[in-house]
């Protein structure tokens, strides 16, 4: 999900958290602090809790009301047309001109063309398909950033003169373009009745898969075409996904029968999440042959850190995720190794999507004594996260195992234990994930995902367009007990 705190769609913030949240302080607290004094709107229901909540600074007195100024009056048939700034944009407009402001604010690779942005918006247009048609308004009053997007109101003024088309869903369609093209996949839009369904750190609610969509040189897509195709890489075991038949390496075709060709992959990765209740029809090619899926959606159940001594010195563990719980199982378990005298331990982070970067930190601390575990770069600052002293497994030889399903908080930490602890990676390629994402709740409720930053191993490899190489390939039959798969792991690294 890295979304300072980390996933395949970022190292991400925490499900009951509003804005962004922290990855021990530093970064996140600096990016909080800018955005407070930019009046950025977003909400930190939790910061991490080592530096305490951040408030909004008091005033003395109320800030003036803002400047609304007209772009341009006409009208367009008998439909009269005002384009406005977004000083105060009406409420169909208001995503539209937040997602704009925060994305030239907060965005990797800012400055994001304004004529670039203007034009995804207008295509988009071209592209909608109205489900619903309202009264026209007396004035259509077209709140956008400047001068540059004036065409695409003219051409919203046009559908709704000759179509009557709602406009809302017209402009949360451009709001999803803005998005989803050419800012990269690990920045995207979801809408206000999609919240909550699509998991920050990639896994889709509901369901309880983790979707990828990649061309063939590696290159992750932000929309799905035929060069681009919609992949399961991996399945949430007893979860509603698993329970249907789902499996990893299926393409999906469509979603309740509508093609996903040519959709974002965010609001596919949404649409087919709902609200996790209801079904969901989803229908997909698996080698060659069409097969279809009627899923019962539930809340995911989510698995746990699983630890063992298969075989005589030799640990074996299990991390399923990097949620805010992870770090104390994970001490607990070594804890447990080292009684039983483990000299070796294999690390399974297979089809782990990542966490919170805190938690990721505070993982690899267990390891590595001291020294940095991660470090990230965005346009004029750059950071890196150090280990913390006294880890409960920073002697032992280690080997790691890793799938396309290791994404974002897990690629650190593989990436880490090889750079600082000499451990052996063994599998497959990881996802890629490399973004440092900030989720932003937006007014009108919807949220915002936004890539901040990039996040390199100790040494300054990145897990970006194509993921870690393993040192050693091997593939993981799924009938293998766990004493097989360390055999065969420890074979591999030898």
């Amino acid at each position: 999900m890295l979304t300072l705190t980390a996933d395949m769609y970022g190292p991400e913030a925490p499900s009951d958290t509003r804005g962004p949240t922290n990855a021990e302080g530093t970064l996140l607290q600096e990016l909080y602090i800018m955005a407070q004094v930019k009046k950025v709107v977003v909400v930190a229901a939790v910061i991490l809790t080592s530096c305490g909540a951040l408030t909004q600074p008091p005033t003395t007195s109320p800030p003036p009301p803002p400047v609304v100024q007209p772009i341009s009056t006409t009208t367009l048939g008998t439909q009269p047309l005002e384009v406005q700034n977004c000083g105060a944009p009406p409420v169909t407009f208001s995503a539209f001109c937040e997602v704009y402001e925060l994305i030239q604010e907060w965005h990797v690779d800012r400055p994001i063309s304004d004529e670039f942005l203007a034009q995804v918006a207008l295509d988009s247009l071209a592209s909608h398909r109205p489900t619903a048609t309202e009264e026209r308004p007396r004035t259509l009053f077209c709140a956008v950033p400047n001068d540059a997007f004036v065409d695409f109101c003219s051409q919203l003024a046009t559908m709704v003169w000759e179509d009557e088309i709602a406009i809302a869903p017209a402009v949360d369609e451009a709001v999803l373009a803005m998005t989803d093209i050419g800012l990269g996949p690990f920045t995207y839009y979801v809408p206000p009745d999609q919240v909550g369904s699509f998991r920050q750190n990639g896994v889709v609610g509901g369901v309880g898969v983790l979707l990828d969509a990649t061309n063939s040189v590696g290159s992750k897509c932000a929309r799905i075409d035929e060069t681009c195709p919609l992949e399961i890489v991996f399945v949430l075991e007893n979860n509603p996904g698993a329970e249907a038949g789902l499996e990893a390496g299926d393409q999906i075709i469509s979603i309740d029968g509508e093609p996903v060709q040519g959709r974002g992959f965010a609001a596919t990765a949404t649409t087919i999440a709902g609200d996790e209740t209801g079904t969901v029809t989803i229908t997909v090619d698996r080698d060659g042959e069409t097969v279809e899926f009627t899923i019962d959606r539930a809340p995911l159940t989510v698995p746990t850190v699983d630890v063992s001594v298969p075989l005589d010195g030799v640990g074996y563990l299990r991390i399923p995720d990097f949620e805010a719980d992870i770090g104390n199982l994970v001490a607990d378990a070594l804890s447990s190794l080292d009684e039983a005298g483990a000299g070796t331990i294999v690390v399974d982070l297979r089809d782990n999507p990542g966490g919170f970067v805190d938690t990721v930190v505070e993982v690899a601390s267990q390891f590595i004594d001291g020294g940095t575990v991660m470090a990230t770069a965005g346009p004029g600052d750059s950071f890196e996260y150090p280990a913390g002293d006294g880890g409960l497994a920073t002697t032992q030889r280690l080997v790691v195992l890793v799938n396309r399903g290791t994404a974002s908080a897990a690629e650190i930490l593989a990436g880490a234990l090889r750079d600082r602890r000499g451990a052996v990676i063994v599998g497959a390629n990881t996802f890629g994930k490399d973004a440092v994402q900030i989720p932003f709740e937006l007014r009108n409720g919807g949220e915002l995902y936004v890539a901040v930053a990039r996040w390199t191993t100790p040494t300054g490899l990145t897990a970006g367009d194509g993921g870690l190489t393993p040192d050693r390939e091997l593939e993981f039959p799924t009938d293998q007990t766990v004493e097989e798969l360390v055999r065969a792991a420890l074979d591999a690294a030898s």
